[in-house]
């Protein structure tokens, strides 16, 4: 595939706020690519310890094999009060601690990891370690599903929420920190050079844990418990509440955000490209993701996830999407004119009603991008670096700022409401948090994430200065501009690499970008909680460890719809 002939979508549209407010998870999405990838390369994942007692405390560890590599996940469990259940940094106890170590584990690395990976921050780590992480019980959910169980009797489906799990993760360490195991060890043909595939794997592993506690607990009650199957088997997801936290992330790592949203758009483009005859698989694979689209929206009732539209709104909204679909197959029209390119009009449409709508149809549109997993796949590998190229020239700069940076004329920064706001990292929570500008206490130690404002200043002062100065010469009177200098040049060739977004401005909305982040992590059931943090689902209806042996493994899990009360009659 080149990249170069497809028609993309705008960077001042792909960019905006408003736009990411529509992200959904798509089956190139961090966690759809490492269960494809282990059903492909034949990975085996098996239970080589199991030591709980009847509370569900002890250690599992899982074995994985993939090819010529070996790992271990070792989860180590216990149960806490559920006043010390917090999703924050600053937590001191966890239900569940667990690492992704490399090669096989014996007893004695089990009780060598012990004190290190129970402690979390306060640990350290070897250099076998690769990721380490941790997770609650549901308050919610969990005790329900293992009472249920109990009783030989599957989950009801009516006591879950928007964001249905057992364990709820809140962090993923990995990369050198606590030193854990450095990245940039892994060659490029080993399965975690992909970005985030060891995070996946052990968050997917976390996942399998929770149900693994849960059976168990329920069988220490009662010995002939019920297990959960038929859907249930698939159907919860491993939680995560996110925060602001994420967002600084994206600003700071230009290089990775423009990988990430062309492993979105890139395919988008593609499949809107291509044509479609009435009558055929695609058509018939469009109308039956949409319908399934429709039935998980609106199993998630007229709740509204503010600022976003109530489940039942949104699957209202699709109703004449599915209807231009149905034209089409059986006329070969789409709002009674004749197309050859059904899914760019069907694109074009959903977008002129909102950006939910837009996202829901675009995510059912890639899956139709199947030819192109590894193309995709290889998009996600970046390289950042930050120098001043010292020789160029101040009108060379500018005239790249104009040219890349046109759409800071948004922002007015005479005016205080786009300074309003500053970012810093809470002593006590450890924590990226924001304050008023010129009120709250912290603004001398603030996040540099005012990229709008600091290339701003930036263009007038280099509109002031001898045009062919050097820009070596220029920061020599200017350092504070180092910065934006750098980050101007580095990414100079990157059509994705700037949010159109004010940080500062008193109206940002940080749900959208957080909201277009765990969307690439693969992550749905989007529950906000206030403008600054949600809850959220990974891995919800995705294939469970043993849908690997057993070749059931399948890759069409979006939009998994809530069991119903005999959906467990099935065989396990």
């Amino acid at each position: 595939m080149d990249a170069r002939v497809l028609e993309l979508r705008s960077p001042d549209t792909v960019l905006r706020p408003e736009d990411l407010a529509g992200a959904r998870a798509t089956r190139h999405s961090f966690a759809r690519s490492v269960i494809r990838r282990a059903s492909a390369d034949g990975w085996d994942i098996a239970l080589g310890r199991v030591d709980l007692d009847g509370e569900g405390r002890g250690v599992v560890v899982f074995d994985v094999l993939a090819g010529a590599h070996r790992w271990s996940f070792v989860a180590f469990s216990k149960t806490i009060a559920d006043a010390d259940r917090e999703d924050r940094v600053v937590a001191a106890s966890w239900d569940v601690t667990a690492a992704l170590v490399e090669g096989g584990v014996d007893d004695e690395d089990v009780e060598r990891l012990r004190p290190q990976v129970t402690r979390q921050e306060q640990g350290r780590a070897d250099e076998r370690t690769i990721i380490w992480t941790r997770a609650n019980r549901s308050g919610r959910f969990f005790d329900q599903v293992v009472d249920r169980l109990a009783r030989g009797q599957q989950p009801d489906p009516h006591m879950f929420g928007l964001s249905p799990y057992l364990l709820r993760s809140t962090a993923f360490y990995s990369n050198g920190k606590f030193g854990l195991a450095d990245f940039e060890r892994f060659a490029d043909d080993h399965p975690f050079a992909v970005p985030y595939r060891a995070h996946m794997l052990s968050a997917w592993l976390l996942r399998e844990l929770g149900y693994l506690l849960v059976e168990t607990c329920a069988i220490a009650r009662t010995p002939d418990a019920a297990r959960l199957t038929g859907k249930w088997r698939r159907y919860f997801g491993l939680g995560n509440a996110t925060g602001l936290g994420m967002v600084p992330y994206v600003v700071n790592h230009p290089e990775v955000l423009d990988a990430w949203m062309r492993l979105r758009e890139l395919p988008l483009a593609a499949v809107v490209a291509r044509t479609a005859e009435p009558g055929s698989p695609d058509v018939r694979r469009v109308r039956e993701l949409l319908d399934r689209a429709a039935t998980f929206l609106h199993e998630q009732g007229l709740e509204q996830p503010t600022p976003y539209t109530s489940g039942a709104e949104l699957a209202a909204r699709l109703s004449p999407l599915t209807q231009l679909v149905d034209e089409y197959d059986e006329h070969g029209t789409m709002r009674g004119q004749p197309t050859n390119y059904p899914w760019r009009l069907l694109h074009d449409v959903a977008a002129q009603v909102d950006a939910e709508v837009r996202g829901v149809v675009a995510s059912v549109l890639i899956e139709l991008t199947e030819d192109l997993d590894s193309w995709v796949e290889g998009l996600l590998r970046c390289r950042e670096s930050r120098t001043v190229r010292a020789r160029a020239r101040v009108r060379d700069l500018l005239e790249l700022i104009y040219e890349r940076y046109d759409w800071l004329a948004d922002f007015d920064f005479t005016d205080p409401q786009q300074s309003e706001k500053f970012w810093f990292s809470s002593a006590n929570n450890e924590e990226p948090r924001r304050a008023l500008a010129g009120v709250d206490p912290g603004e001398r130690v603030q996040h540099a994430i005012d990229v709008a404002r600091a290339i701003s200043a930036l263009r007038e002062e280099l509109a002031g200065t001898e045009p062919t100065m050097s820009i070596g010469e220029f920061l020599l009177g200017n350092p504070r501009h180092r910065g934006a200098v750098m980050r101007i040049q580095a990414v100079a060739e990157l059509d994705y690499a700037e949010l159109r977004a004010n940080l500062l401005a008193s109206d940002f909305m940080p749900l959208h970008v957080q909201r277009l982040q765990l969307a690439v992590y693969g992550m749905d059931n989007f529950n906000p909680q206030s403008t600054d943090w949600l809850r959220v689902t990974l891995f919800s209806g995705a294939p469970r460890i043993d849908d690997l042996a057993r070749g059931t493994a399948d890759d069409d899990w979006c939009f998994t719809p809530r069991p119903t009360a005999d959906s467990g009659r099935t065989t396990r």
